[in-house]
């Protein structure tokens, strides 16, 4: 008999002891095994879960979508505004944007968790507007670094891993699905941002595009404010801020190694994809709309590796499609004409979308709910030291003899050694090699 069904029996039996001996009974036990079947309870649809679900996606169109534009920014910046930078240099500043966005999430994650999620949330979104409008007013590098680097970065953070641990909170059968459908709100956005941008820079200028792309972010963050709500009543779990006990848990460290690995070159092709095509001698009107092929692809495959992680298990399904992001890395940079670039930033976009689509309940699956928060959180903020690591060296690459088939070698190989170091955390977790897990 499980713990769960172990829970209502201790309670039912507490109702029919007479006052007495019901007293003996510590409150904090009722209280506590009262809470673990509410928490067993999950919804996994209804009209409540659906709209928490549309405030995630809502959230991560205008975060991580805005974010993983990236790319046409990377390819305009040495063209014209930072001409002078170098490549690193200018990878610099959306590799802190990104990297901001799972550094924070140790602190973020243990709020969520005690009920403290609202300010930080509301918080991040104004952050998000208020740098996006700066950014037009920006003059040197370090502007840039600031407003669009550390600001836009930090305010997403503020907000990601709270939509990544409130749809666990609705969803259990159907996580991977669910997180699948929010994260590809991201992918949608990374798929319209890049061409908006791209379309006002040519018809009003770089300043009102910025401008026009915040009056549309106040709207989607609007959205997600109105419509995140938690299920769970807070918990204060043992462990303190870190929860370094945690780390016990042999198969959750080892994943977190694979994770850092994993992100130092997962980011990498993103970064550089536009300006490496013009680098090739691809038409620029074309090489933009690269960031928007490769992020319309994620969200394609955002939402097949949830259901496939569903079908078949997590880490498995994420195993399979990390691996072949890899392999589309170190191919990549062999890509020279219009029809085979596209294919691989195709192939790149699809398989690299398992990993922030799965990475929630891969944690989640590893661990109990009460905690959730805070183990995303310390995950998150692990692989951000890498994300702020690997697009910036792998630009180091970029200026030596071998160019961007060097950048492409280092971020797949990357990626692979990860993924291999995860699956041996999912080896220790659930031992048969074929395994459901």
């Amino acid at each position: 008999m499980d713990e769960i069904d172990n829970c209502k029996i201790l309670c039912k039996n507490t109702n029919q002891l007479p006052r007495d001996s019901a007293s003996d009974v510590k409150g904090e036990e009722v209280e506590t095994t009262a809470a673990l079947v509410i928490a067993d309870d999950f919804p996994d649809g209804g009209l409540q879960a659906w709209i928490v679900l549309c405030g995630t996606v809502s959230g991560f169109f205008a975060t991580l979508g805005y974010v993983n534009s990236w790319g046409v920014f990377q390819a305009y910046y040495q063209q014209k505004l930072l001409r002078h930078s170098t490549p690193s240099e200018i990878a610099w500043i959306g590799s802190i944007q990104h990297a901001m966005i799972f550094l924070p999430a140790v602190v973020v994650g243990r709020l969520f968790d005690i009920g403290y999620f609202r300010i930080p949330y509301a918080a991040g979104g104004l952050l998000i507007v208020l740098t996006t409008f700066l950014v037009p007013q920006c003059k040197v590098y370090w502007h840039y670094l600031l407003c669009q680097g550390f600001g836009s970065g930090i305010g997403s953070g503020l907000m990601f891993c709270t939509m990544v641990t409130v749809t666990t909170h609705w969803f259990k059968k159907r996580r991977g699905f669910a997180l699948g459908v929010a994260s590809g709100g991201a992918a949608l956005g990374a798929t319209v941002f890049p061409i908006i941008i791209r379309q006002l820079i040519t018809r009003i200028g770089f300043p009102w595009a910025l401008r026009t792309v915040g009056f549309i972010l106040i709207f989607f963050l609007g959205i997600s404010n109105l419509c995140v709500r938690r299920r769970l009543p807070p918990v204060k779990a043992r462990g303190g801020l870190l929860g370094l006990h945690a780390f016990r848990n042999i198969p959750f460290s080892v994943l977190g190694i694979g994770a850092f690995l994993t992100l130092m070159g997962l980011f990498t092709m993103l970064t550089y994809i536009s300006a490496s095509a013009i680098a090739f001698g691809i038409s620029p009107n074309f090489a933009f709309y690269l960031v928007a092929i490769t992020n319309f692809s994620s969200g394609v495959g955002r939402v097949t590796s949830g259901i496939l992680g569903d079908r078949f298990g997590l880490i498995n399904a994420n195993t399979v499609m990390t691996t072949l992001a890899g392999v589309a890395t170190i191919v990549w940079p062999h890509c020279r004409t219009i029809p085979s670039i596209t294919v691989i930033a195709s192939i790149y976009g699809f398989t690299s979308g398992a990993w922030l689509a799965l990475i929630g309940p891969m944690i989640g699956q590893l661990g109990n709910i009460d905690d959730i928060g805070r183990r995303m959180g310390t995950v998150h903020t692990i692989v951000g030291v890498s994300t702020i690591c690997g697009p910036p060296i792998s630009g180091l690459f970029a200026d030596s003899k071998l160019g961007y088939m060097a950048v492409g070698y280092f971020a797949g190989d990357m990626i692979i050694a990860g993924t291999a170091i995860k699956f041996i955390a999912r080896l220790i977790a659930a031992p048969s090699f074929f395994r459901k897990f």
